[in-house]
């Protein structure tokens, strides 16, 4: 399957997976993270579990390149190295699961992940004690192992981010450089274990377009939409997608 038979076909399916890679590259690009809590769910529920992570490791691709500069420039490196190298460990054993988990089960326990991180963010819980570099070698070691799995260990990072008390625009570059390091790396992993096809491929390129066009969208609202109503918005998105990845 090409690009142009993905594009041309135009059927509701692709429709809405297009819709909800708009919608998740619009947090992408606005808070630096939660891209992965909108598109993971609903692309489990039109194309499978393995096939939703693998196609949000390949659209991340793209995104990782435009957000690069942003990201080298803001970011708080004395935080994120660590929080790296602690996922690297681990991600290697989440893909791993991923690639032998029978799909049926693959499938709930990735729905499952998303709505507990959803619960979490949609709580304001933040992590208020001190977070050393063993702590952060280990909130790297547990995202990188969600990540692995299911591509969504993003919020496991950010709510001792937030802990750091530096200013929004510095948390949502510090997201974006973790997620740049671990889209690098998923990709190698699941490379090797064999887990992308032509067809993932092509799909992957049509959407990536409709992701970029969204980081574009909320990069362009992040100063100028209210934060709090988009993580509304966003935290309701990811409970029914969620759902529906659930009981599908």
């Amino acid at each position: 399957m090409c690009v142009l038979d993905i594009v041309l076909s135009l059927d509701l399916t692709f429709f809405l997976a297009t819709f909800a890679t708009v919608l998740a590259g619009v947090s992408r690009g606005m808070l630096g993270f939660g891209a992965a809590l909108i598109i993971i769910p609903s692309l489990v529920a039109l194309y499978g579990p393995v096939e939703a992570v693998v196609i949000m490791s390949l659209v991340e691709v793209p995104a990782t390149l435009y957000l690069l500069p942003t990201t080298l420039r803001t970011a708080n490196w004395a935080w994120i190295v660590p929080i790296g190298l602690g996922s690297l460990i681990t991600v290697p054993i989440g893909a791993a699961v991923l690639a032998h988990l029978d799909p049926e089960v693959t499938r709930r326990l990735v729905a499952g992940l998303v709505l507990t991180l959803g619960l979490v963010l949609a709580s304001g819980w933040i992590y208020r004690g001190r977070a050393g570099g063993g702590l952060r070698l280990c909130v790297g070691a547990l995202s990188g192992l969600v990540g692995g799995l299911a591509n969504v260990g993003g919020p496991i990072v950010v709510v001792f981010l937030l802990a750091s008390q530096a200013a929004i625009a510095t948390v949502r570059a510090s997201m974006m450089a973790f997620l740049s390091f671990s889209t690098v790396l998923r990709v190698a992993i699941y490379s090797a274990l064999g887990l992308y096809s032509l067809s993932l491929l092509g799909l992957s390129v049509a959407l990536a377009p409709s992701y970029l066009l969204g980081i574009w969208l909320g990069s362009k609202a992040f100063n100028k939409v209210p934060e709090a109503l988009f993580r509304r918005i966003a935290i309701a998105i990811v409970f029914i997608t969620g759902t529906v990845a659930v009981v599908k």
